[in-house]
């Protein structure tokens, strides 16, 4: 060695003694082992494709799962099921409320003593926005007249059902919208389009109006609840998830760099021990990089509450449940668009239905009397619902109905309403439900907070529906291709962080190992180097 050491200093080269080359090599060539098997983790399991899928999920679905949108979520959920609630019972026969309008009026006629006429006249009479909407039931009654109704305006009018249909938007807009987008509702309530292989999550079918709105309140909006930590966690937290292979890339290149640079130098005999442990230290502080990534990070947290929301997720993206989400979503809109002109007091189309009689009387020259009558007799459903807008005047006699009732049938509150939840559960449910609805149509409780994803406020059912509609559906729909790709690519989430744990626990140790050998062997060289 001493002689090495002279001819290096005869020849002008460095006096600092090499390491063993074929030691340096094959320590070197473990590492570059360990950075071919980080970049084989990258390409091999498909990270960048899947991280790269999974920010764009993350992305998408961000706004939904802001804390005050999760809140709000529920309010307006509840909102729909009061409105589904009041109109299920009354939409179609199947809802029960029609056949049990005749039994009602049975029933009091029984116990009061006067005729089926009498007490139809009685309620009429104390009560006739009640009566009427009763008298319209089931709703699906008021579409099957539709059509003879604009045959007949179109025939009085001198006019087109399609002129007839424009003149009604032109000067009742209010009316105009409930009548065009309530035939869609009544065929489709107990039958939804599109709806064909919507499940639940436990596999059941989707097919009503209800069971769409059990899915939304069952099994959608819980799950963005229930996951709203665990998304924060993905979303929040830095680095952003594209980042991680993009980080485990760059510490593979400069693992395998180093390897190669070292391995070629050790076979050159060109690594002094200065070197040797500078490039050990270099490849314990990638070790540290490497747990640093892992536990400052919080990898483990991050990626097993994403693999949770994962897990919980899939039922909701398959494609059958995406398209069922629009489908549902549709028939719900229409429902908002048929009954918001006559919901509340301030409706649009509770000031339209006298202009509508004089205007037509005035088109046709007909006394608005006769032409109101001659409507009545041939469409009944029709002219007795236009005669119970807005909604909110029945629910304002509710109250009065049943002080009546309760005199009259000489009962308690408590028995009767035993009584007509016994007896009469349709409608009961139907007007139990209805004052919530339009109480609350215009300002629904508990969403002071929740916006649209631009910002806009979200109080209204329309505004509800927006939001439902335009914003959280299309997210879901947007992110089903790249959430296949994040949840169906193996291996699972869980398992980076303990494997990367593991790679850099063996790199320091490794790392340290060999950088402690260096400095005892150059401390050997130095202390037998002038012998």
């Amino acid at each position: 060695m001493a002689t090495t050491l002279i001819d290096a200093r005869q020849s002008g080269q460095s006096s600092a003694p090499a390491l063993p080359g074929p030691f340096g090599v094959a320590t070197w060539l473990v590492v570059f082992v360990v950075g071919a098997l980080v970049l084989g983790l990258v390409f091999g399991l498909s990270l960048f494709p899947r991280l790269d899928a999974g920010q764009r999920v993350i992305n998408h679905l961000k706004p939904a799962f802001v804390p005050a949108r999760v809140a709000g979520d529920t309010p307006a959920i509840n909102m729909v099921s009061a409105i589904v609630n009041t109109l299920d019972p009354i939409m179609t026969p199947q809802g029960g409320a029609s056949t049990e309008v005749p039994n009602l009026v049975g029933f009091l006629s029984t116990k009061t003593g006067l005729t089926d006429a009498q007490v139809v006249s009685t309620l009429e009479a104390n009560f006739p926005d009640l009566a009427h909407l009763l008298l319209a039931l089931p709703l699906s009654s008021v579409t099957a007249e539709l059509p003879g109704l604009e045959t007949y305006l179109a025939t009085a009018l001198h006019a087109t059902p399609a002129q007839v249909l424009a003149a009604l938007q032109a000067n009742f807009p209010g009316l105009a919208q409930s009548i065009v987008n309530l035939p869609a509702v009544t065929s489709g309530w107990d039958n939804v389009p599109g709806t064909a292989g919507f499940t639940n999550f436990d596999g059941s079918p989707i097919q009503t109006v209800p069971q769409v709105r059990d899915y939304f309140a069952g099994e959608v909006v819980p799950l963005v609840a229930d996951n709203q930590t665990n998304f924060g966690r993905l979303a929040d937290w830095f680095p952003p998830v594209w980042s991680i292979p993009v980080l485990l890339l760059v510490i593979g290149i400069v693992v395998v760099l180093l390897a190669l640079v070292m391995i070629v130098r050790s076979w050159q005999g060109a690594v002094t021990a200065s070197l040797a442990q500078a490039g050990w230290a270099v490849v314990t502080a990638v070790g540290v990089l490497v747990l640093v990534v892992v536990f400052a990070f919080q990898l483990s947290p991050r990626l097993s509450g994403g693999q949770r929301l994962v897990n919980g997720a899939k039922p909701l993206f398959t494609p059958a449940r995406v398209a069922g989400n629009q489908a549902g979503i549709n028939i719900i809109s229409s429902a908002v668009d048929a009954f918001d002109p006559v919901v509340a007091s301030n409706s649009v189309a509770a000031g339209e239905v006298l202009p509508l009689v004089t205007y037509v009387s005035d088109k046709t020259g007909i006394p608005g009397n006769q032409l109101f009558l001659a409507l009545q007799a041939k469409f009944p459903a029709v002219v007795n619902l236009l005669q119970a807008i807005p909604l909110s005047s029945v629910t304002a006699e509710i109250p009065q109905l049943l002080s009546f009732l309760e005199t009259t049938l000489h009962l308690t509150e408590a028995q009767l309403g035993t009584a007509l939840q016994t007896n009469f559960p349709a409608l009961t449910q139907a007007l139990v439900y209805l004052p919530t609805v339009t109480n609350d149509w215009n300002d629904v409780p508990g969403t002071a907070a929740l916006t649209r994803f631009n910002g806009s406020p979200v109080r209204s059912v329309p505004q509800i529906r927006d939001y439902f509609k335009d914003d959280v559906i299309p997210a879901v729909t947007s992110s089903r291709a790249d959430f296949h790709t994040l949840a169906y690519t193996d291996p699972a989430l869980t398992v980076f962080a303990p494997l990367l744990t593991i790679i850099g626990v063996v790199v320091v140790l490794y790392g340290l190992v060999l950088l402690m050998l260096s400095r005892r062997f150059g401390r050997f060289v130095e202390k037998i180097g002038p012998t």
